[in-house]
């Protein structure tokens, strides 16, 4: 097993199952917030928050002067545009792994949206709350508990929504429940669902999402080693990318790319899409992604031999999560930092790191990461 492979299901944004959402907003500053979810979440936390502060929710007496989908007023915010600026929000919440705001944000939209019939919304919203289940805290049985009763509804309200919305949602679902069982390991029904959301996939004339389809389908190949379907699908997704200017999933493409290209042991190609991967994380200063990036760079360099070059981007990574106050990580990486002092024969240092891992990897109850630094010192 390729030294770095437990950063590929880490992957925060390739994992996800909403992809750009090529969703029209009537305000300027939701669409605004919405553009830069995968770049500035803190920033879109920051535009919806203020946008909910500044503005009263029309009452429903003004709904002759306020369409329930317009806002030339500016004092005020429609129950529609108060939906989306919650979703946004709830959205920025999960990618700053925040689940409990993320939680209480979406039950607001869901409330909001029951309140006034927007059925479309309500479920769209409902999408968002398990999707945090998942993605934030690992709870897949919550989370295919609200997509049956998503599932339901959709079959139950379906002709009082448009065909497309009907279509979105089923396809959000489908996507939902294949990353679910992929990543629990029941291959051959995530494979079923991957098949039958790209039917509804060729419906929405989506070329983001279309995008975000094939890089999840790649990863789910990556998994499960077999290399060139996902080859020919992140390929496919990244020149998608680059070719619709589309920063952040070329980003996504690239760290995929280099995950394969590392694990096929052909790392000058890998350090190419690493590099390039990690240069657009830093820019945006997307910690998680950036910490995990430079892992993969160093990882490739311990490989190659490249100790030293290793251990530079080791601790680069370390400082990266050290924000972010993840144990279980950090005690990997600083299991990897003594890994590459053994190779340097200083062993003082290999000691130091250890002690450290295994402490950190007894706090988090990490028991693969204590065993393989007992090993690692037993060596």
């Amino acid at each position: 097993m390729s030294p770095c492979r437990w950063l590929i299901s880490l992957m925060i944004i390739s994992v996800t199952s909403f992809g750009a959402q090529a969703k029209i907003y009537t305000t300027p500053i939701l669409a605004e917030a919405n553009d830069l979810l995968q770049t500035n979440p803190e920033q879109s936390l920051a535009i919806t928050s203020r946008y909910l502060d500044q503005r009263r929710l029309s009452a429903p007496k003004e709904t002759s002067r306020v369409h329930i989908n317009d806002e030339t007023d500016h004092t005020v915010r429609t129950p529609l545009s108060t939906i989306n600026a919650l979703q946004i929000k709830a959205r920025a919440y999960m990618l700053l792994n925040q689940a409990e705001p993320a939680i209480h944000t979406i039950k607001m939209a869901e409330t909001l949206a029951h309140n006034e019939s927007l059925i479309f919304s309500g479920i769209e919203s409902q999408l968002i709350h398990a999707d945090i289940y998942w993605r934030n805290l690992k709870n897949s049985a919550s989370a295919l508990g609200l997509l049956d009763q998503i599932d339901t509804a959709i079959k139950t309200q379906s002709q009082q929504m448009m065909e497309s919305q009907v279509q979105r949602l089923q396809y959000q679902s489908l996507m939902q429940r294949a990353i679910i069982e992929s990543q629990t390991g029941n291959t051959v029904m995530a494979e079923k669902r991957f098949i039958r959301a790209k039917r509804f996939l060729v419906n929405l004339n989506d070329p983001q999402e279309k995008i975000h389809y094939l890089l999840i389908l790649g990863n789910h190949y990556l998994d499960n080693g077999h290399y060139d379907l996902a080859l020919d699908r992140l390929l496919s997704g990244y020149w998608l990318a680059v070719e619709i200017d589309d920063k952040a999933q070329t980003a996504t493409a690239n760290f995929e790319l280099a995950s394969l290209f590392e694990q096929r042991k052909v790392f000058d190609k890998a350090l190419e899409h690493a590099t390039q991967a990690g240069e657009f994380f830093a820019h945006y200063k997307q910690t998680l992604p950036l910490a995990q990036t430079l892992t993969l760079i160093a990882s490739i360099y311990e490989q190659q031999g490249r100790y030293n070059l290793a251990l530079v981007h080791y601790f680069n990574a370390l400082d990266q999560e050290n924000q972010l106050k993840h144990d279980s990580r950090s005690a990997k990486l600083r299991l990897h930092i003594a890994r590459v002092y053994l190779q340097l024969y200083n062993y003082p240092k290999a000691e130091q790191y250890l002690h450290h891992t295994r402490l950190l990897a007894t706090q988090s109850n990490d028991e693969v990461t204590l065993a393989e630094a007992r090993s690692c010192k037993a060596r």
